[in-house]
C-alpha cells in the first residue's frame, strides 16, 4: 500500500503539466509576472525623468534671464552714473571760471591786468576742466602786443592764474604817425606822440626812409644788449646791405655789423666799453678793435 500511494502520488505529480515560459495560468496571471509588467514600469520612470529634466531645464534659462537683468541694470546704473559725474565736472557751474577770481602776475601795469582779465571773461563760464589753459595763453599773448607770453595754470575751483612776461621796449621810430615803441623783435608796442626817453632813435643815415629789416636789425642790436650798456646807446641806424651802427649818448660809434652773432657782440662790447674811445668795432667779435 506504501508503495502505491507513493507510486500514485508521482504519477500525480507527473500528470500535471507544467506551463510554459510566458504562458498565463489561472485568471490570467503571467507565470513571470514581474518580467512582464517591466516594460511599463520602464515607461513610468522615463517619463518622470523626462518631466523633472524639463522643469531644471526651465529654472536655468529663468536663472539666466534674470542674471542677465542684473547685469544690465548694473552697467545701466554705471552709464548713469559715469554720465552724472562728467556732467558735474565738466559742464555743471561746480568747476566753471569766475573772471573776479583770475590773478594776473608779472605785470607791469594795472591795464594790461585788466585786459587780461578782459581776454579770460569770453571763457566765463566754462568748467576748467574743459578749458586749454595753452590756447588762452597765446590768445593773451595774440591780443595784448605788450605781452611777449602768458602761462596759465588753473586755480581750483573757479580761478586762473596768469603769469605774463612782457615784451621790454628798446627803441622808437619815427612814423607819419608819431614814434612807434619797438621791443628788441621789432614788435610795435604802441605808436606815441613824441619820443620816449631813454629809448634809443631808429635813424637814416641819409634820410631815406627805412625799411622793416632796416627798423628791426637795429631794434635786434639794441634789444641784445645789456639794461646798462643799453642805457648807452642814443641811436642807431642800418644800411640798406643790413649794416647797422650806433651812437652812444658820449658821441662815441659802435660798428656792429651784420644780424649775425648778437649775444656774443653785446657780451664783448660791455667789456670793450670799460675803456675809453671813439669807435668800437664788434663787427668780427672774436676780433674786435677800439679806436
Amino acid at each position: 500500500r506504501r508503495g502505491s500511494r507513493v507510486g500514485s502520488a508521482r504519477a500525480g505529480r507527473e500528470l500535471v503539466p507544467r506551463p510554459a515560459t510566458g504562458e498565463r495560468g489561472e485568471g490570467g496571471l503571467a507565470v513571470f509576472g514581474r518580467r512582464s509588467s517591466e516594460p511599463v514600469r520602464t515607461d513610468r520612470r522615463d517619463q518622470v525623468v523626462s518631466t523633472g529634466l524639463t522643469d531644471r531645464l526651465a529654472e536655468r534659462r529663468r536663472a539666466n534671464r534674470s542674471l542677465l537683468l542684473r547685469r544690465a541694470t548694473g552697467l545701466l546704473s554705471v552709464g548713469i552714473g559715469v554720465a552724472l559725474l562728467v556732467w558735474v565736472v565738466a559742464f555743471s557751474p561746480l568747476l566753471a571760471l569766475r573772471t573776479r577770481d583770475v590773478a594776473v602776475v608779472g605785470s607791469d601795469s594795472d591795464p594790461d591786468a585788466a585786459a587780461v582779465r578782459d581776454v579770460a571773461a569770453e571763457h566765463e563760464g566754462t568748467s576748467l576742466v574743459r578749458l586749454d589753459v595753452a590756447a588762452l595763453g597765446d590768445e593773451v599773448a595774440d591780443d595784448l602786443p605788450r605781452v611777449k607770453s602768458a602761462a596759465v595754470t588753473r586755480s581750483w575751483p573757479h580761478g586762473l592764474t596768469v603769469a605774463l612776461t612782457m615784451r621790454v621796449p628798446v627803441a622808437q621810430h619815427r612814423t607819419d604817425t608819431g614814434y612807434e615803441v619797438l621791443d628788441g623783435e621789432a614788435v610795435v608796442l604802441e605808436t606815441a606822440d613824441g619820443p620816449e626817453p631813454g629809448l634809443a632813435e631808429i635813424t637814416s643815415d641819409d634820410g631815406a626812409a627805412l625799411t622793416q629789416e632796416q627798423v628791426g636789425a637795429v631794434a635786434e642790436a639794441v634789444g641784445s644788449l645789456d639794461e646798462t650798456t643799453r642805457a648807452q646807446v642814443a641811436s642807431g641806424s642800418a644800411t640798406a646791405t643790413g649794416q647797422v651802427s650806433l651812437v652812444l649818448t658820449s658821441g662815441s660809434r659802435v660798428v656792429w655789423g651784420d644780424r649775425t652773432d648778437p649775444a656774443l657782440k653785446a657780451e664783448v662790447l660791455a667789456v670793450l666799453l670799460g675803456q675809453t674811445a671813439s669807435t668800437y668795432d664788434v663787427s668780427s667779435p672774436r676780433s674786435p678793435t677800439t679806436s
